[in-house]
Order: C-alpha cells, then structure tokens, then sequence
C-alpha cells in the first residue's frame, strides 16, 4: 500500500466546495449513500462513500519534556505497575512573605513551624505509606524564567541537609497535608535581619524556597495532587516575643510564586520498554501517559482506491478516527483519561495543531465514548488538506502525535489497543466526489 507524500494548502475554489458538502457530517455514515434524499432535487444530490480500509499503525515514545513551572496544580508521589513502570513526581517552590517590613520584636522564641499543602485531588491508592522529604533551596527561582519536568536540581540543594523527613498516608478528603518542620527553617526567618524582610525581593534572595521529594512504601502509590496557587499553602511560624506569648506568621505560596514540578520515569523493568523500541508500528499495544512520560506516533496509511479518488477531487465529509482501549490494562486504582489529543507532526519530530481543533470539542472530539469503548475524534479538515486534489496544495503526510490532555497536572495514563483487526485502532473516512 503506497503512502502519500504532499505539499501545503487548499485551494479557495476547492475549499469552498468541502464547506458546501461538508454539510454531511451531519448525516450518518452507516445508512444511505445519498445525501440530503428527502430535501434535495434529485438532479442535485450528492453521493457519498466510505472508506474503511485506510491502515492506522502505532508505536509508543517517549514524550518530550514539558514546561512544568506555575501550573494550576503540582503533583507529588509515586507509582508503580507492571505495565508502566515506576514514576515520582517532586516540586520545589518559592515562599513569599505577607507583608512588608516585618519585624518579629525582641527576645523571640519559636514554638513550632509548620508547613500547610492544601490537598486538591489525587490519582492511585493512597492507602500505602508515602515517604516525604523537604529541603531548602540553595539556587533562585525566576518568576520570569520557564521551566521544564525534567529540570537538572542537582545544584538547588543538598540531600544530606533535610529540613523535614516525614512518612504518612494521604488524605485527600481533608484540607491539608501539615508537615512540622525543623527549627532552623523557622529561626532562618524569625532571627534575620531586618534588611532581609523589607520586601520580597530581599527575603527571596535570603530564603530561595523549598524542595519536595516523595516516594511510596509499596505498589501501586498514588499521586497527590497540590493546590500551591490559593494562598493557602503556606508554612506558618508559631512564636513568642517580649510582648506577646502567643503569635504566627505566615509565609505563604501563591501566584506570585514560582514553582516546578518535575518527573522521572523508569520503564526498564515494564512492559513499555518492550516496545519503545518498536520502529516497525507492528505491537498490539501503545501507551499513553502523562506527566511528560509516553505518547503514541500514529501513521496513516491511505488505501489505494482514496488515493486515485483524491487525484480526481474528493470532499471529506467526515473522518472519524477511532482508539479503542485495552481494556484488561483498564483499573478501578490507575483510571484513565477523560480525554486525549491528537496533534500534527513536524519533520523534526514536534507537535503542531491540526484545523480541527480550532473548531471546539463539539467537533473536534476527543474525549472517551463508553459506548465504543474508544477515544473518538473528527480530524477531516486534516484530511481534506493531505487528500487536496491539487498537488501543491496538499499537506505532507508526516503522522499524527497523540497525547494524554492536561499531561503537566495529571497522572493518568491509558493502554490503547493498536492491533490490525476490527477491535484496533482505525480510521473511518467519509467523502463525497465533486469531479
């Protein structure tokens, strides 16, 4: 089966034409092959058809790093299974004073320091032990800087000088996660000098921030998902002074923090580093993961018989395509996306979006179909573009990217089934002639 190599574009006569035709998406593919019968003239009815044989082939890799700084959410934990391997998430993130000029009066003594993380959600058993580790910052963090998931820390602190070493089992049902610090973190602030608690800009250069590394006592772990934009996550300072026995202040995490996740992977000892070695798109198993872990290369392969019908002039009507989940890889524990994406590949290996998207969801598609048990989406303005009947208008076929939504705040990944028979991915086109 040959593969089709085109150009960019779509001519504005020929547009116009899929514009007009493309009302039939409206109309389902599995009944007449006539459109419109009972509205329309009879010397001015379309036919339409369907082609199923249009070959999807898959193969996993790895996805590329993502930025990862001030999202809605910071996750941390640690999964394992045996089909994905191992995962931990950490963070490290900057604390800002909450006010100005602070002055914590004379003869001080610290009672306690207390770090508050509000719980936001979760993703995987968190009835096991986590064991959590803190650390100091001792590199800055730039408001203005982007950063990645897998951002080298080996210079943003010491691991033989934690500030906190805790286990404990999650409880996402409540507001909280409070960790009791060592002192030092709190005598650090409330013993400074005034000059470094003026302001922000001095305290931040004095105390850089936070590193947080979890990992979980036992399979299959969890991952706990961290609401740092709300001001409620915060390290608050209980203290005495010459005048009052009985104070705190709080140093808070907020909007104006900056703040990075990162995320390590290790397939060696799963069943995913059988087949990232896949080049031939031949293993009846892809993965999708989260968390700039896994993503699916999808090849299209069009059938001999569309390629002549291209040629002569062909409007996609419609062209749904179709991943079916594995569904004995599908758990109560490790659930799976709500969604997925599909994405445009560049030569260089990089996504890029496809016209579908810009039209919404509706349209586009995307999410899970339980009726199908699949992921279902319309990519025929795509289509159309590679299928346009004027060669220097057609789009290079490079393949598709498909990717796991919300992959920088979530850990969800899914196994999609990829193998060559009625149950595997494929693609149904439905089109009309024009010429």
């Amino acid at each position: 089966m040959k593969k089709l190599q085109l150009g960019v574009g779509l001519s504005g006569l020929f547009y116009g034409a899929v514009m007009v035709i493309g009302l039939s998406t409206l109309v389902s593919c599995e009944n007449s092959d006539q459109l419109g019968l009972e509205i329309t003239p009879p010397g001015e009815r379309f036919a339409y058809h369907i082609d199923s044989v249009t070959s999807i082939r898959m193969s996993t890799i790895r996805q590329d790093s993502l930025t990862s700084d001030k999202r809605s959410a910071v996750l941390l934990g640690a999964t394992q299974n045996e089909s994905f391997g191992s995962t931990k998430a950490s963070f490290m993130s900057q604390l800002r004073l909450s006010s100005n000029d602070v002055d914590f009066g004379d003869d001080i003594k610290l009672d306690s320091v207390i770090l508050f993380l509000k719980y936001l959600n979760y993703y995987g058993d968190t009835s096991l032990v986590h064991n959590l580790r803190i650390y100091e910052l001792t590199d800055d963090l730039y408001f203005d800087s982007t950063y990645y998931s897998n951002h080298d820390i080996s210079n943003f602190y010491d691991p033989a000088n934690t500030i906190a070493e805790i286990s404990y089992t999650p409880r996402p049902s409540l507001d909280s996660l409070a960790i009791t610090l060592d002192e030092s973190i709190g005598l650090k602030i409330l013993e400074a000098d005034t000059a470094n608690l003026d302001n922000n800009t001095v305290f931040l250069e004095y105390f850089k921030g936070l590193y947080f590394e979890a990992d979980v006592a036992g399979s299959p772990g969890a991952m706990i998902y961290y609401n740092l934009a709300g001001g409620e996550s915060r390290m608050s300072l209980y203290y005495s002074n010459a005048e009052d026995d009985s104070l705190k202040y709080d140093v808070l995490i907020n909007t104006n923090c900056t703040w990075v996740n990162l995320y390590e992977h290790d397939y060696s000892q799963s069943e995913v580093s059988e087949v990232l070695t896949d080049t031939l798109y031949d293993n009846d198993i892809v993965y999708a993961q989260a968390m700039a872990g896994l993503r699916a290369s999808v090849q299209i392969e069009f059938s001999d018989s569309l390629l002549a019908m291209a040629d002569l002039g062909i409007a996609i009507n419609k062209a749904e395509l179709i991943f079916p989940i594995k569904e004995e890889y599908n758990s109560e524990v490790f659930t799976k996306p709500v969604s997925l994406s599909v994405f445009g590949s560049k030569t260089d290996g990089t996504n890029e979006f496809i016209d579908d998207i810009l039209l919404g969801q509706a349209y586009y598609g995307g999410s899970f179909k339980e009726d199908k048990n699949a992921y279902v989406f319309n990519i025929a303005r795509h289509v159309q573009r590679i299928l346009d009947p004027s060669p220097d208008d057609r789009l290079t076929n490079n393949g598709l990217f498909l990717v796991v939504n919300n992959a920088r705040v979530s850990g969800n990944h899914v196994a999609l089934d990829n193998s060559q028979s009625e149950t595997g991915a494929h693609l149904i086109i439905t089109y009309t002639v024009i010429n």
